[in-house]
């Protein structure tokens, strides 16, 4: 992560951000001539500096949180606004990380390191995403951390990164979109399933599934004009049927039918 030493290297923060080429955290290392003047803000900021980078990941978040919570004024609170989040995602406590970086984006909006919190936003959702049977929300979130990253802050390397985990988390979502329109297929729910259906072809088209999803649309097509009228009107009007959970997909979205914008 050297890279992120060079977003990072700017008056306010009087510190940089760690890489793997040895960017200190502290603007360089304490020789035993500093010793006698560390605070008590900055013998915390390295405990914690070290015990993340030992992989104590929850020790760290512990100590970077402790450190924002006893010393908000001090030239190492800023770098722990940012790190313990870092710590907390490291450390799989998501929605911990979550609260930390938009923490940080709210209280530093102008900062140089805000397209790399958004990222790790990003990255939070996008470690949780599922397969494509089950709950797409953490690919959904995913999704629209990474475009807005790409969208706010078009040049940085950030967004480049953040591109190709994009499009896994839009490919997930129109995977999703299958699995279900599937399942509303082959329970006769016809209507249902176009409305899924139409939406990869729409939505998603550019994910290797349109040919997929045309075919089945088709099929749906054709299979829902062959019913009976009162059937069809039936379908159209009595969504009872799809309020229940999809078994074996978990979609919290499942009342879609054909009613909500494809």
């Amino acid at each position: 992560m050297s890279s992120i030493c060079k977003s990072f290297l700017i008056a306010t923060l009087l510190l940089a951000l760690t890489g793997a080429a040895g960017c200190n955290w502290f603007g360089g290392s304490v020789g035993p001539q500093d010793e006698a003047f560390d605070t008590p803000a900055q013998v915390l900021a390295n405990e914690a500096e070290s015990m993340y980078r030992e992989g104590q990941y929850q020790e760290s978040a512990d100590l970077f949180q402790a450190l924002k919570d006893r010393f908000p004024y001090s030239r190492f609170a800023l770098l722990a606004d940012l790190r313990v989040g870092d710590a907390y995602y490291k450390s799989q406590r998501y929605e911990e990380a979550t609260l930390a970086y938009e923490d940080f984006i709210r209280l530093h909006p102008k900062n140089d390191a805000v397209p790399y919190a958004i990222y790790q936003m990003g990255m939070v959702y996008y470690d949780q995403m599922l397969t494509p049977d089950r709950d797409p929300s953490n690919a959904r979130k995913a999704m629209e951390a990474f475009q807005r990253l790409m969208k706010q802050y078009p040049g940085s390397e950030w967004a480049v990164r953040a591109q190709p985990r994009t499009q896994e988390a839009i490919r997930r979502l129109a995977a999703h979109d299958m699995v279900v329109g599937k399942y509303y297929f082959n329970t006769k729910h016809y209507r249902a399933a176009m409305g899924r259906f139409k939406r990869v072809l729409t939505v998603y088209p550019d994910v290797g599934l349109y040919n997929e999803a045309m075919n089945y649309l088709r099929q749906a097509q054709e299979q829902w004009s062959k019913l009976p009228k009162r059937e069809r009107e039936g379908e159209a009007i009595d969504r009872r049927d799809l309020s229940a959970p999809v078994p074996g997909v978990e979609t919290p979205d499942v009342l879609m039918g054909d009613d909500r914008p494809l």
